[in-house]
């Protein structure tokens, strides 16, 4: 199948800093914003150019962890004291939470050993979900009405999600492990939040699942608890998959996605051998999975120097708006896409000069590599060190970003 793609502005950032993330932001005014775990800009597409947000600037000087919601309509924080704080970019409006005592603890203690914490928060901006990579799992409910954003401190309840004995967990070593949550509200899955934990354990990747599940109205009355929990493990062995995986326990080696309408997971398993680099796509109902080759991750050799091998791994993930198709970005700066049942689409780019294909990786972001050879650069005029150095800037900060609508 092939896919034609059209570009429509092509840009360079104005900003020495890379920013792991593209981001937008607003449903009634949107915008493009950078992102990364303790910063946001706003960009224009047209200059390059970058702006500060003014009504967030005081909030971000201690901010440990930001994200958005899947839909644009929030931007979330915690800051150092584990308040929360939530701002909607349409009504310009910056809600605060208080702390409750024990995610406070566990906020604080992520900073003093350098821990990543991930929070997530739903489109309507009345849940959010904060967790570590060892499933210290709190969750915080509005308790105001939903249907207009308030301003200044607002009520609410936080719980913490105690893990089931049954499941096994990741530890602080597991430096693999990959966390992946969504807030889905659909006719199949109903109200509910997806969680997954994925790491390697001996010769096996291990899938812890949690779904929290919210009652219908009528239910919630019957009901002493105001959501259901459901803890599910799930181990597929490396030996299994085709080709054989190794357990590689390092940043960057696993990485998971739930489809927007929370029925299919992937999971990008990063490779030292690229020929075996591949992604599972695997049902949340009954938890079959299949598998699709990145055919050695666009790589025209065989045999690669151990330094080069994670350029080439997968930085990102991210799906479609229809959950028909899985974006890919590669570290070395490549775009793919690939069915859910793992295919990879032949793709053609065209538009703003930016024509590529048809080929099944696109080189949108070319990663561009130092050697020695940069310093007999250096050595020339001014005017051509400039180049060098534009050139490099130009491509860096785009690195392992997907913005996909």
């Amino acid at each position: 199948m092939e896919i034609k793609l059209e570009v429509l502005t092509s840009t360079c950032i104005k900003q020495r800093k890379p920013w792991p993330q593209i981001t937008w932001l607003g449903q009634e005014k949107e915008a493009v914003f950078l992102l990364d775990d303790k910063s946001i800009n706003e960009i224009n597409l047209l200059s390059g150019r970058t702006k500060k947000i003014p009504q967030l600037h005081p909030l971000l000087k201690n901010v440990v962890v930001l994200t958005t919601s899947r839909n644009g309509a929030w931007l979330a924080g915690i800051v150092k004291t584990g308040e929360l704080f939530l701002w909607n970019k349409d009504q310009d409006t910056i809600k605060t939470v208080s702390a409750a005592e024990e995610c406070k603890k566990v906020v604080l203690a992520a900073q003093d050993c350098s821990m990543r914490l991930y929070l997530y928060v739903s489109g309507d901006g009345n849940k959010v979900l904060l967790t570590t990579p060892t499933a210290s799992i709190f969750l915080w409910e509005s308790e105001e009405c939903k249907s207009t954003p308030s301003k200044g401190c607002v009520m609410g309840q936080w719980s913490q999600i105690i893990p089931d004995a049954s499941v096994v967990l990741p530890s602080v070593e597991e430096k693999e492990t990959s966390v992946s949550v969504d807030f889905i509200q659909n006719e199949m899955l109903g109200d509910c939040c997806l969680c997954c934990f994925a790491f390697y354990s001996q010769e096996h990747l291990m899938l812890t699942l949690l779904e929290i599940k919210w009652q219908e109205n009528g239910l919630k009355i019957a009901c002493s608890f105001p959501f259901l929990i459901h803890w599910t493990q799930r181990t597929c062995s490396l030996s299994s998959l085709a080709p054989h995986c190794k357990p590689i326990k390092s940043r960057g080696a696993l990485l998971t996605a739930f489809s927007n309408d929370g029925l299919v997971l992937a999971i990008g398993v990063n490779q030292k051998d690229l020929q075996a680099t591949q992604i599972l796509f695997m049902s949340t109902a009954n938890f079959i999975a299949v598998s699709g080759s990145l055919k050695g991750c666009g790589s025209k050799k065989h045999k690669i120097q151990s330094k080069f091998i994670r350029s080439y791994w997968i930085a990102d993930m991210s799906w479609t708006h229809d959950s028909f198709f899985l974006a890919c970005m590669l570290k070395r700066g490549s775009l793919i896409l690939m069915t859910c049942l793992g295919e990879l689409l032949t793709l053609v780019t065209y538009g703003c000069s930016v024509e590529f294909g048809p080929a099944e990786f696109i080189p949108l972001h070319p990663l561009i590599t130092y050697s020695s050879l940069l310093f007999l650069i250096m050595a020339f005029p001014a005017e051509q060190m400039t180049f060098s150095s534009c050139k490099y800037k130009l491509f860096k900060p785009l690195l392992g970003s997907i913005m996909y609508f």
